[in-house]
């Protein structure tokens, strides 16, 4: 097929894909130049619609649509027509599907899938209060994009697309995130994007999807009446909170399920405070022991590691911001940054912009100039000696071996807690009963005070 000139006032430069509906180009908007993507949508898809007025309504929802403006959403620029075809345009985005990271990693690391969670779920919470529902969630519809950030594509695509499959009652590909009252011949509404959104965090938990099934038809079957096996029951070392989130995610009755993106995203939270850091989902390979030994030594540029003191105040100021979700965050920019400097920008990036941000930024500089952190021009300084010194009468094999347990539940932190427990402890009961109250789940504090006749 000849690549076209033009599509509208747009000129084309390449063939980026082609799917059932039509075909996506690579275009060039002359006015305000800037590269867009445009997606095509074929007569054929058009003219299955009952009526005029059904077009009319996914005209209105792609205006609807090109109102949304979020980090994660793919803006939509223009719908328009011509005698040959209708299209859409849109933001260009340089990345990768979802699907194709998914399948090329096998498996993610607890802190990324976090961090995709996360983002869609505030990207529906968004695009829900504001009335538009996108119907065909899934990970070919959504783009990775360097540092795990990530675009939702097709946003008023949907309504044509699902509109012109119940006409003409086909399926294009496996239904394997279509929620049960889709398949159903029902109406969606938001519920059915947060339920696709549950799919994929099974997936990006255990490696694969919860309703495979060899056909089609087995795979609504399972859909709509089957419960997929708990993901701690395919990934050994997975914390268990993770499954009562994902069955609620999961329900089949719209009603039992998260209500909101921010229901889901609040409950995610929680789940991973309560995991335990550094557990890695085993629906993938584990890392080599080169590989293990390189995250453990360090790689060239990377941040110099901060005491765990300033951990906890640049962690504290966190807190005063967005929360207990500060404690996920500042482990993993302390793992990903550079430089101190780098690492304050990756944690502002997640409190809000303006004065909030411009607060947590001053809190931090405050910090540098008081000594209690690192300056960003300036190596980490090393513990000094008397870290190493037992505190309040305890000897230093006790400190160490409730460390050491401690640290399963908090991560680096536990030194500095540890510290200042054991200064304000009379005995080693009382010790352990402070550090558990650091502890939010109260299986995991128990579990903490097993053993030394606290629970």
């Amino acid at each position: 097929m000849t690549l076209p000139e033009h599509i509208g006032k747009y000129e084309i430069r390449r063939k980026i894909g082609k799917g059932a509906m039509g075909t996506v180009y690579e275009g060039f908007d002359p006015v305000i130049e800037r590269p867009v993507a445009i997606k095509t949508i074929l007569a054929e898809y058009l003219a299955s619609v009952e009526s005029a007025a059904a077009v009319m309504r996914f005209k209105r929802e792609a205006q609807a649509c090109g109102k949304l403006q979020h980090p994660a959403i793919v803006a939509v620029y223009e719908y328009g027509e011509d005698e040959e075809m209708a299209f859409i345009v849109m933001e260009y985005v340089q990345g990768q599907e979802l699907r194709k990271v998914m399948q090329q990693r096998g498996g993610f690391e607890l802190i990324d899938v976090f961090e995709v969670m996360k983002q869609l779920l505030a990207a529906l919470d968004y695009s829900h209060k504001h009335g538009v529902v996108h119907r065909d969630i899934k990970p070919s519809n959504i783009m990775v994009l360097a540092g795990m950030k990530i675009k939702i594509m097709d946003f008023g695509i949907a309504r044509i697309q699902t509109s012109s499959l119940t006409q003409v009652g086909t399926l294009i590909g496996t239904p394997t995130h279509i929620a049960p009252e889709q398949l159903q011949g029902e109406a969606a509404d938001s519920r059915a994007d947060l339920w696709a959104a549950g799919v994929i965090l099974y997936e990006l938990l255990t490696g694969h999807g919860p309703f495979l099934a060899e056909t089609p038809a087995a795979v609504m079957h399972n859909v709509m009446y089957a419960d997929p096996a708990p993901p701690s029951s395919i990934v050994p070392f997975l914390p268990r909170v993770f499954d009562a989130l994902v069955a609620r995610a999961l329900a089949k009755e719209p009603d039992n399920r998260f209500q909101s993106g921010r229901d889901f995203a609040n409950a995610l939270v929680a789940a991973f405070i309560q995991a335990k850091p550094g557990t890695r989902p085993a629906g993938s390979a584990p890392p080599s022991a080169a590989r293990s030994a390189e995250k453990r030594a360090g790689t060239p540029g990377s941040m110099p590691a901060l005491p765990p003191e300033t951990l906890a105040e640049i962690e504290s100021s966190l807190i005063r911001s967005i929360g207990p979700l500060a404690r996920i965050l500042v482990r993993k920019g302390a793992t990903q940054a550079r430089n101190v400097e780098e690492f304050y920008s990756l944690l502002a990036e997640n409190v809000p912009q303006g004065s909030e941000r411009a607060d947590f930024l001053k809190r931090i500089e405050q910090l540098d100039k008081a000594g209690s952190g690192t300056s960003p021009a300036a190596p980490a300084r090393p513990p000094e000696k008397t870290a190493h010194k037992p505190a309040a009468g305890f000897d230093p094999a006790t400190l160490a071996a409730a460390e050491k347990r401690f640290a399963q539940y908090v991560g680096p932190l536990a030194k500095v807690l540890i510290k200042r427990a054991a200064n304000d402890s009379g005995d080693v009961k009382e010790l352990y009963r402070k550090l558990a109250e650091h502890i939010d789940s109260k299986q995991e504090r128990a579990a903490f005070l097993e053993g030394i006749g606290q629970s």
